[in-house]
């Protein structure tokens, strides 16, 4: 199984429906009624990511968001963002990437299932809600210039 399919069936009741006919490139996918819908057209690692972003979509939005009409929509649509980029890409997944020599950003990517790009912008994500130096789980995380870890 992978990680898709780990996380497509982490929610059995959450109905999840590829589109492949008609699609804008640009569209990754979108909560409709209950339902993920996913371009099929997409990398298997950028449906993952985008799964992340629906089911995060889920669990905090609320209405339809989709035209960013006023602050709320996009506040909405950032949380999202940003609670997807934290599921996918963890900061105790990172430590095992650091405890097991896992060091070039395709090893990290690789072993999260996301692109690099993702990975970055998930860093970036870090660094926003963070700060650049932070403490978790026995480590000192320094993302000034990438992720350098330290044990406490």
């Amino acid at each position: 199984m992978d990680k898709f399919e780990e996380l497509a069936s982490s929610r059995p009741t959450i109905r999840i429906i590829f589109i492949h006919q008609n699609i804008p490139d640009h569209f990754g996918g979108l909560l409709l009624d209950g339902d993920i819908y996913i371009n099929d057209h997409l990398e298997s690692r950028e449906k993952y990511q985008v799964l992340h972003e629906e089911f995060a979509h889920y669990d905090y939005t609320a209405g339809d968001i989709s035209r960013y009409s006023d602050y709320s929509d996009c506040k909405q649509e950032r949380l999202a963002r940003s609670v997807a980029m934290m599921r996918a890409v963890t900061l105790d997944g990172l430590i095992y990437c650091y405890e097991h020599d896992l060091w070039t950003s395709q090893d990290i990517a690789d072993y999260f299932g996301v692109t690099e790009k993702y990975l970055y912008q998930a860093i970036i994500n870090y660094r926003t809600k963070y700060g650049l130096l932070f403490k978790h789980g026995g480590y000192w995380f320094d993302l000034r210039q990438t992720v350098n870890l330290t044990k406490e």
